[in-house]
């Protein structure tokens, strides 16, 4: 996955949440540091960013049968005359799903040959056609992370954005787990370095990128706010 040389980016971390309706009978819902980090991408153009509308629970079909991508937020902003995608999955210390892509594949197939119809590995094949990458590299990422970026890529071409932002938002209260936290950082880890991302170089609060997929420029990060 080649391309122009990865930047990184701070995101603000003031906390605080504003409500705003923006299309008749929905609600965004966009916190100051979801905001900070939509400023962020901004940098990477040299001109502000306006936040046109948002929904959370968005869903953007996938390739195949199956579930569409569900996002907790989708956000639509302006950049100049530019506009900017972004999909936030919220998290606590809950897994990035149960299954590593190689696992899931091999779980479809199992069924299959049990005699339990399935499309999933021709799903994970047009996915990782998406993302530019092989059943080999993309193997050891879990398998929600994968969608999570594909859905950002799909929702960012219907929004006919010329930039798209893929954030997980990680949330510790007193009842998050500590080593379930290590645990999911070392899978989103994982995730960065199939985009080229160095280990050393993660850390909540910036933004990574820019990584060339679909015709459009995406940046990958991670905010965490104390509850």
């Amino acid at each position: 996955m080649g391309g122009p040389a990865r930047r990184r980016v701070i995101i603000g971390n003031r906390a605080g949440v504003r409500w705003n309706s923006q299309r008749p009978g929905s609600r965004t819902i966009v916190s100051t540091r979801q905001k900070n980090l939509w400023r962020s991408c901004s940098h990477t153009r040299g001109l502000p960013v306006s936040i046109l509308s948002g929904v959370p629970e968005h869903v953007t079909s996938l390739p195949e049968s199956g579930e569409g991508r569900n996002h907790d937020l989708w956000l639509l902003g302006r950049i100049g005359t530019e506009s900017v995608t972004v999909c936030v999955e919220a998290k606590a210390d809950e897994p990035f799903g149960n299954d590593t892509v190689s696992e899931y594949r091999l779980s479809a197939v199992r069924r299959g040959k049990q005699g339990t119809p399935t499309r999933v590995p021709e799903r994970i094949d047009a996915l990782l056609a998406i993302v530019g990458g092989t059943l080999s590299q993309w193997a050891d990422v879990r398998y929600q992370l994968l969608t999570g970026i594909c859905g950002t890529v799909l929702q960012a071409k219907a929004d006919q954005s010329g930039c798209g932002v893929f954030v997980v938002h990680e949330f510790h209260t007193g009842q998050t787990i500590a080593e379930n936290l290590v645990r999911n950082h070392g899978d989103y880890k994982v995730f960065l370095g199939v985009l080229g991302i160095p280990a050393d170089a993660v850390s909540p609060g910036s933004l990574f990128g820019p990584v060339r997929m679909g015709g459009i420029d995406f940046f990958v990060g991670k905010a965490v706010r104390q509850a």
